[in-house]
């Protein structure tokens, strides 16, 4: 096996970015009360990059209890020795620790399936969902490095108190776009206005979750009979970034070929359910426009990122059928508004 194999079976990459360099971590992480943050306990340690990454940027007077399943080949902060133990099993029991900081592993069920590896926690769609579950069952503030879908997942998102999307490459052997989650006790959260996102370029907020969801709200009509991936169909979709800057976009039908529209494909499709008296160039003008005014109001936070950064430095996005079927329903009231 090789090593990489051995990491996608773990679940298990290494951070090689600081991603705590940022004020809105600082600033949640001084917000501890003093007594809760002498402790911290890193349940996925890996090679302790996390606990070196923190202590190089000043939090040298954190007591670190630092796990992992395995035995690390290098300990890049011999200080903190790494312990052997299954901390999704049996999370360690630490008096007086109220913080976890960490990079869990993460393994999507889907291509554990594909690769023949046994997913043992079917409640969830990702190995990192179930280390969040029991680090927020033991811990009252959580600090991890996730994959960036979790924006739109809508798991544990009481306990979320605020988001970092990493616009920045965070691993030597993954282009997993990540974000760095923090977690707080539920009594301390916007749970009304949600938490605050911001981008590792900048300090300032995107804005509140809940707030961002409200303001750009699209929907879907039930009664429009919108039928995806139609080779014949007259709208065509597609539905990935490039690598150069957003190129998600509707256009005509024809301009995809019959054999590149598959059931089992996500990035490009055609669409059928127009009514015939639409003209479809102007239809297709509307629903580019719903689509970027759409993105610039969300600040692409509602388009699941994709594998790697555009040449602009910002993850490359998808738009799933759920999101393109609510503009295209959007889009047609506004043509007979």
């Amino acid at each position: 096996m090789t090593d990489l194999e051995e990491k996608k079976l773990n679940g298990r990459f290494f951070t090689i970015t600081n991603p705590f360099y940022h004020n809105t971590f600082f600033d949640w992480i001084n917000k501890i009360p003093v007594k809760k943050r002498q402790k911290a306990i890193e349940p996925f340690a890996g090679s302790n990059n996390i606990i070196k990454m923190l202590y190089d940027l000043g939090f040298d007077d954190i007591e670190w209890f630092s796990y992992d399943i395995k035995e690390p080949t290098y300990n890049c902060f011999p200080d903190v020795k790494i312990k052997i133990q299954d901390t999704i099993k049996n999370f360690p029991k630490v008096n007086d620790c109220y913080l976890a900081i960490t990079n869990p592993p993460y393994l999507a069920k889907n291509s554990a399936t594909r690769s023949n590896i046994n997913f043992e926690y079917p409640e969830y769609d990702d190995l990192y969902k179930k280390c969040l579950e029991v680090m927020l069952k033991n811990c009252e503030y959580v600090a991890a490095i996730i994959p960036e879908s979790f924006i739109t997942s809508n798991t544990f998102f009481e306990r979320v108190n605020r988001i970092i999307s990493l616009n920045c490459k965070m691993f030597d052997d993954t282009d997993c776009p990540v974000c760095l989650a923090m977690f707080s006790p539920i009594e301390e959260n916007d749970l009304k206005r949600g938490f605050d996102i911001y981008s590792s370029s900048s300090y300032k907020s995107l804005g509140k979750y809940n707030v961002i969801k409200e303001k750009n709200n699209i929907h879907d009509n039930k009664f429009i009979k919108w039928n995806f991936n139609d080779p014949k169909g007259n709208i065509g979709i597609i539905c990935i970034d490039n690598n150069v800057c957003p190129s998600i976009n509707f256009c005509l039908g024809n301009t995809i070929k019959k054999n590149k529209v598959k059931v089992s494909s996500r990035s490009i499709t055609r669409v059928s359910g127009l009514p015939k008296d639409v003209n479809l160039n102007k239809f297709l003008n509307i629903c580019n426009e719903v689509l970027k005014r759409y993105r610039e109001g969300c600040s692409d936070i509602f388009l699941t990122s994709f594998k790697g950064l555009r040449k602009d430095n910002k993850y490359r996005r998808r738009l799933d059928f759920t999101t393109a079927r609510a503009i295209l329903s959007t889009s047609l009231e506004i043509y007979y508004d």
